[in-house]
């Protein structure tokens, strides 16, 4: 498949970078207002929450991106979707981190990726409490607002830990056992709820290792792109270059990921 596809025009002429940030921020400010509601939990599996705020904000971005592109085969975390090998897909997590969210913890994102087929073209990850965008589009570099990073240079020994459990299953044993052998090689730890703001600051240089058991595509699509153009390295547990549906994901810099591999297999997490 040729991977060098354009990004879609948008209907109104604006750049396409400006007219989904708009959006974005749009969606953060619904969030915003709804956040001190009095929400209801709704249950879609054991441990997996939902509230009626992450379907309005799917709604209302899947709304801004059909009235705003003339592509928009859509593929969101509550509504569903299917993914298109020959056309543009749009994918959202309306609110990647909802316990956070829903308990009251102001750690939670919302993620917007571009694919052709299973090609990742863009990624974005808003923080509508602390006001952040990042960004990446293929080719163009990866950006915090208006700022270019790179993620951070570090070595294993010297590397600042970010990862993120599994709700249930063997992941999780096997998550916090492995991260139990490997504590007393690194400076510090955090998991904080939200995949997606773990992989935007691992890009951004604000941890240097970033791992996960397992990942939805909605959960890793923007990391993807933002960490390969930050000048990182992400895999899956076996090695192998991330993709939509990868089993796992490892991400640092090449050395790094290089190294943690080495101890994932020696500790057995893979």
């Amino acid at each position: 498949m040729n991977n060098n596809h354009p990004l879609p025009n948008t209907k109104s002429g604006k750049l396409f970078k400006d007219q989904i940030i708009e959006i974005l921020i749009s969606a953060g400010d619904i969030v915003n207002r709804t956040k001190n509601l009095d929400l209801k939990p709704i249950f879609k599996a054991k441990k997996d929450i939902v509230t009626k705020i992450d379907i309005e904000i799917e709604n209302f971005i899947s709304d801004q991106i059909v009235k705003n592109f003339n592509h928009h085969n859509i593929v969101g975390e509550e509504n569903g979707g299917e993914l298109l090998n020959g056309d543009y897909n749009w994918i959202i997590d309306p609110i990647d981190g909802t316990k956070n969210f829903f308990y009251g913890h102001p750690h939670y994102c919302i993620v917007l990726g571009l694919t052709y087929g299973d090609n990742v073209l863009a990624g974005f990850t808003y923080d509508p409490n602390r006001k952040e965008i990042f960004h990446a589009i293929k080719g163009q570099g990866f950006y915090l607002n208006n700022k270019r990073y790179k993620v951070s240079n570090n070595n294993f020994n010297n590397s600042f830990l970010s990862a993120e459990i599994p709700g249930s299953g063997l992941g999780s044993q096997k998550t916090l056992d492995f991260i139990q052998k490997i504590y007393s090689d690194v400076i510090g730890l955090r998991i904080s709820g939200s995949a997606g703001l773990s992989l935007a600051y691992l890009a951004s240089g604000r941890s240097d290792i970033f791992i996960c058991y397992k990942l939805n595509i909605w959960d890793q699509i923007a990391g993807i792109i933002q960490i390969t153009e930050a000048g990182g390295k992400i895999v899956d547990k076996n090695g192998n270059k991330a993709g939509l549906y990868s089993d796992g994901i490892i991400a640092g810099n090449a050395s790094i990921v290089d190294d943690l591999l080495i101890k994932a297999k020696e500790f057995k997490w893979i």
